[in-house]
């Protein structure tokens, strides 16, 4: 039993690496992928920031400069939310084909992000609560965006649907430079002053093309790791398995040697002393009886004597078949010496009882066999003790089986007598 508890627990032991292996390479996949959405939705957020601080760099270094002269064009028209009161030299005529128009930071921000449209799929934008020009009015994600600003917020970001499609869109706060005041000090503003924001919106979809690219790369590599520990686990376990039949073999083996009789598989001498002393606690228990058959075999001698010790063995083996074949199998069959047998016959209520098995032996042992071609037969003298009868201990029972037997044998046995 100790040796199946040990391949339970090696097989649990497998069991358990196995799936603690998987669970920590689940748990990896898991986490690296967590990881590389952390650093691609810090790429797309430093992608954003990285446009705006473009931007506000381009409308500060027109802002420097009181803003730019350009040629009016179809496309690039005088804007008309520069008034004379705030910018008197609007617009220069150069020549009869030239006309040269003022283009502030809004203005030329808005240009820009139009050209953008067309060009690159990160939009941005201007707004305010009060907007100079109807086109900077913030749309409903921006009016909530700029109570974030307008509250503190250096930086608000999040993920919407816009055209059926996620578009990351990230606000930050629009502060009044000092160029600004040109225009914009005729409507209250002073230098530092939150005039509203400047938002960017990035669709994200190449970025999650990349990302589930990028993710079963992760999930193959794991997988490729999983199965390969899984293989050397299962190839462990092979190894310890093989280990651990070999030892149970030789545990076993160890086993028959010190209870077995090796010649013929009966009980031993010294298992037969653990299963006499079984009865004798389990009868005085119960208070039950049970009986002891000592048993020597007639005419053995000559066997051996003129076959030799092969033939000798090969009976006794023949006599041991017999043994088993006649008692039940509660019941222990024991060689003890070279031609010596004792049965334990349990749980009987009359000496009595053991009389039928003691005949059924008799003449089991004594029918014919064949040794080497030539027909021979055996015989048995049995002497039988019985507890408590005849003895309430090992020896006594012993002792008196034997002396039956010895009774029975000095009378040219082929019988059996009782204690």
């Amino acid at each position: 039993m100790p040796v199946r508890t040990r391949n339970v627990s090696l097989k649990g032991l497998a069991l358990i690496v196995s799936i603690s292996w998987a669970l920590l390479l689940l748990a990896s996949a898991i986490w690296n992928i967590t990881q590389h959405e952390k650093e691609v939705n810090g790429i797309i957020k430093q992608i954003g920031r990285s446009s705006i601080e473009r931007d506000k760099l381009y409308r500060l270094w027109n802002s420097m400069h009181g803003g730019v002269y350009v040629p009016v064009t179809e496309k690039t028209k005088p804007n008309r939310y520069l008034t004379p009161d705030t910018t008197p030299l609007r617009d220069l005529t150069i020549s009869p084909d030239l006309t040269l128009t003022l283009i502030n930071p809004a203005y030329m921000t808005r240009q820009v992000y139009e050209l953008a449209r067309e060009k690159n799929p990160v939009v941005g934008h201007i707004t305010s609560r009060n907007p100079v020009n109807p086109q900077n009015k913030a749309d409903a994600w921006e009016e909530k965006a700029l109570n974030a600003v307008e509250h503190g917020v250096m930086e608000y970001s999040e993920t919407i649907k816009m055209d059926g499609q996620e578009h990351l869109r990230m606000m930050f706060p629009l502060r009044t430079e000092k160029g600004c005041l040109r225009c914009h000090a005729v409507h209250g503003y002073k230098e530092g002053d939150l005039r509203g924001g400047i938002s960017v919106s990035l669709p994200l979809a190449s970025f999650h093309d990349y990302a589930s690219m990028a993710h079963q790369t992760i999930y193959i590599a794991h997988f490729g790791i999983l199965a390969l520990g899984l293989l050397g686990i299962f190839l462990g376990y092979a190894a310890l398995a093989r280990e651990e039949a070999a030892r149970k073999k030789a545990e076993e083996q160890l086993l028959n040697l010190a209870h077995f009789d090796k010649l013929t598989g009966l009980v031993n001498r010294n298992l037969f002393q653990d299963r006499l002393t079984q009865a004798l606690t389990m009868a005085k228990r119960q208070k039950k009886k049970f009986a002891l058959l000592y048993i020597d075999l007639d005419r053995f001698k000559p066997i051996n004597d003129a076959f030799g010790h092969e033939a000798g063995d090969t009976a006794l083996q023949e006599v041991a078949g017999r043994l088993m074949a006649t008692v039940r199998e509660s019941d222990t069959v024991a060689r003890i010496g070279g031609d010596e047998f004792v049965v334990i016959l349990q749980s009987i209520q009359d000496k009595q009882e053991a009389a039928p098995l003691a005949r059924k032996i008799l003449s089991a042992i004594q029918h014919p066999f064949m040794v080497k071609g030539v027909e021979r037969s055996v015989g048995a003298s049995i002497g039988i003790s019985c507890f408590p009868d005849d003895g309430e201990d090992m020896d006594a029972l012993l002792k008196n089986a034997d002396a039956a037997m010895y009774r029975v044998k000095n009378q040219a046995g082929g019988s059996f007598e009782f204690s």
